[in-house]
């Protein structure tokens, strides 16, 4: 119930991360949108802008000729007002004209001046506004960028995190699982093996003393050497269960003849050939990683012998200074990697061993595809102080 809630919960926080995306990227285009038309028309006002300073530089020319101008014209009028009588009516006319033709020119001049001064100034203080305006744009745009890095590379990160941390949720749940179902297995092999012969050879001893009784001493020892085969068996079954949970050889004599053991085993029960090659001097290591390469390899092959519907199992491992590599390679049918993870179920192997393997700080890879069969790659580091010093 809570795995179902957690996907639940995994899918809605998707969907908010993206939604929260897609607005502060649309909201972002229409920062750089309302930027570039602010530059257009900060473009456009310092182009119009140069043509009025142009036109003021002009009317201020003009309105220095039109002064002077004024003044020879208003000499002239005081010259002819003054020698009225030297002067014909239509030069006094012209005279007057002329002067108030330039006046009027002059003060033209000055207001159309005045109306380019005006929105000349009115465009400076547009120009200032909008070069404000950029600048907090581009503040602006920066800050969303990294709001937007945040959103797709941190937030990604911190779900990748929650992702594997629903995992480990899910992967706990299953070994749990795995170990109420191994402790129920064990109990049942138990229940069926040992302790069922163990309850026959109570009931045959109890047997053996009625027929030396009844039968005498030759029929009794038969059934004493019938006895010895059921003890036999039981002890064998005994030693089945033992080496299921942890080969004793393995502490004996070391992970690379127990797994020899093991293989050859695995290869008469399934009929498939099991190849192994060992590659190293053959040094006792720290029992927690001959541990982890055995029941690395012992996952590996089982799966292969499972899953795999190969004819071939090739399995190498090489034993260096500081590390172990481990090869496991079938000819199988190989399958899609991606949808096998998405499946706890089916890929609880490989992702115990992952686990496993993380655990000591390794390194863990799957080689395959439909059809072209599997390789799993382990690599194992190794200190020298996990070297115990002797050989297998």
């Amino acid at each position: 119930m809570n795995m179902t809630n957690g996907t639940q919960d995994e899918l809605s926080l998707n969907d908010i991360v993206h939604n929260i995306i897609g607005v502060v990227e649309e909201s972002r285009e229409e920062i750089v949108r309302i930027t570039e038309s602010s530059r257009e028309q900060y473009a456009e006002i310092q182009q119009e802008l140069q043509e009025l300073k142009l036109k003021v530089e002009h009317y201020i020319k003009e309105a220095e000729r039109l002064e002077r101008l004024v003044r020879d014209a208003k000499a002239r009028l005081v010259l002819v007002s003054k020698q009225f009588s030297s002067y014909s009516e239509e030069d006094i006319r012209k005279a007057y004209e002329t002067a108030n033709q330039l006046q009027l020119e002059l003060f033209i001049n000055e207001r159309d001046e005045a109306g380019c001064r005006k929105r000349r100034d009115e465009l400076e203080r547009r120009l200032i506004h909008l070069d404000e305006t950029i600048e907090r744009a581009d503040v602006l745009i920066g800050r969303v960028s990294v709001i937007l890095n945040f959103l797709t590379d941190d937030m990604q990160a911190m779900n990748e995190k929650y992702e594997k941390a629903m995992m480990k949720q899910q992967m706990g749940l299953k070994v749990f699982q795995s170990a109420e179902n191994e402790r129920r297995r064990l109990s049942r092999d138990m229940h069926d093996g040992p302790a069922q012969t163990l309850a026959h050879v109570l009931i045959r001893a109890d047997l053996i003393e009625k027929i030396h009784q009844h039968n005498g001493a030759e029929a009794a020892f038969e059934e004493i050497h019938r006895l010895r085969s059921l003890i036999r068996d039981g002890l064998a079954d005994i030693r089945r269960i033992i080496y299921d949970l942890r080969p004793m050889t393995l502490d004996d004599l070391g992970f690379v003849p127990t797994l020899e053991r093991y293989l050859r085993h695995i290869e008469e029960i399934s009929g498939i050939p099991v190849h192994f090659t060992y590659r190293g001097g053959g040094e006792r290591i720290n029992s927690t990683y001959e541990v982890a390469v055995f029941r690395i390899v012992q996952e590996a092959a089982q799966n292969a012998v499972k899953h795999s519907k190969s004819t071939e199992i090739r399995i190498i491992i090489e034993q260096y200074l500081h590390s172990i590599r481990i090869h496991v390679k079938d000819n199988g049918v190989g399958f899609d990697y991606d949808e096998a993870t998405k499946s706890c179920d089916e890929s609880f192997g490989l992702v115990g061993m992952r686990e496993r393997i993380e655990l000591i700080d390794g390194e863990f890879d799957v080689v395959t595809s439909p059809g072209e069969g599997t390789v799993i790659k382990v690599k194992i580091p190794i200190e020298e102080s996990d070297v115990r010093g002797e050989t297998l």
